[in-house]
């Protein structure tokens, strides 16, 4: 009887131990956050590597005012358009108060933030340039109306300085070119991005807008001859539509000078938004949003190649 109950303990002192050291071993064994390491590429890269592009725009909404926004279905299409872009440039602002356009930024994201440029015009029916950026993406450091000393233009080009999180720093010079005076307004613009380049000490510069530069106003073969392509990159070429006509003509433009190209990542194009939405499903039509489509072109906030 003693030798089965000194078994029994000799067992019992065996499978404790076994319990205890099974114990020991996962208590001390490091945890699986312990021991995994990160990727190496997301340990080492940056935030400002990590930065999705700017996607700049350029959009002539045609007419943008009280009546505009009164229509609702056309506000909800251009607050989807605009939330897409991390910069928009827009032309034709028509309104004798800016409270359309407050009313319509109260519609966007709180990161949004604008700059409204003066009533512009020779004539009654004037017009301003609304630029539109989301303040989490640059910083506007500087505004400026061209002075315009010798009345070339009527409207004068409103001028913004954006700084990046990056050291990609630019100055975006927003124009809508009067048609019957496309190609004195066309040829001054290289006067005003020299200015600009003057008076913030940048060379990269934005020149987007409508310039009327196609069709009945202008030649587009010499926009060549005006911006070099050794001196500058057009981002929007004569290829494309920019109207929502049954015409095919490249009004609206987008240049940008050489030093600018080290930013560009060759991506660029034209936003058919009648395409884009489906209009069966709406009572309004596509000419009802703009007789423009937006033109768009993405940048890096660090340096590439150029293309």
């Amino acid at each position: 009887m003693k030798n089965t109950t000194r078994t029994k303990r000799t067992i019992w002192a065996i499978i404790v131990f076994i319990v205890a050291a099974f114990a020991i071993f996962f208590f001390f064994l490091p945890g699986e956050d312990e021991t995994e390491t990160e990727p190496e590429d997301e340990k080492t890269q940056s935030p400002i590597e990590a930065q999705k592009p700017l996607r700049i725009y350029s959009f002539n909404i045609q007419i943008f005012g009280a009546a505009k926004m009164a229509k609702q279905e056309v506000v909800d299409l251009l607050l989807q358009i605009v939330s897409g872009a991390d910069i928009v440039a827009i032309q034709e602002v028509r309104s004798l108060t800016p409270d359309p356009v407050e009313q319509f930024m109260a519609l966007l994201p709180p990161q949004y933030n604008y700059v409204l440029g003066p009533r512009e015009g020779r004539t009654s029916s004037k017009e301003q340039y609304w630029i539109i950026y989301d303040s989490t993406a640059v910083t506007v450091i500087g505004e400026d109306t061209y002075p315009d000393p010798q009345d070339l233009f009527q409207r004068n080009p409103l001028a913004v300085y954006c700084k990046s999180a990056g050291n990609f720093d630019f100055i975006i010079i927003d124009n809508h070119v009067q048609p019957s005076d496309a190609a004195q307004e066309i040829g001054a613009l290289v006067d005003v991005i020299e200015y600009y380049q003057d008076l913030w000490h940048d060379t990269d510069i934005l020149v987007l807008g409508d310039f009327n530069a196609d069709g009945a106003y202008y030649d587009e073969n010499l926009l060549a001859q005006v911006f070099p392509a050794d001196r500058y990159y057009s981002l929007i070429s004569n290829d494309y539509d920019t109207t929502v006509a049954s015409g095919d003509n490249t009004y609206d433009r987008f240049i940008i000078t050489k030093s600018a190209g080290n930013y560009y990542t060759g991506n660029s194009g034209v936003i058919r938004f009648d395409e884009v939405y489906d209009f069966s499903l709406y009572s309004i039509e596509p000419k009802d949003v703009s007789d423009h489509y937006p033109i768009w072109a993405e940048f890096s906030i660090t340096a590439n190649p150029a293309p």
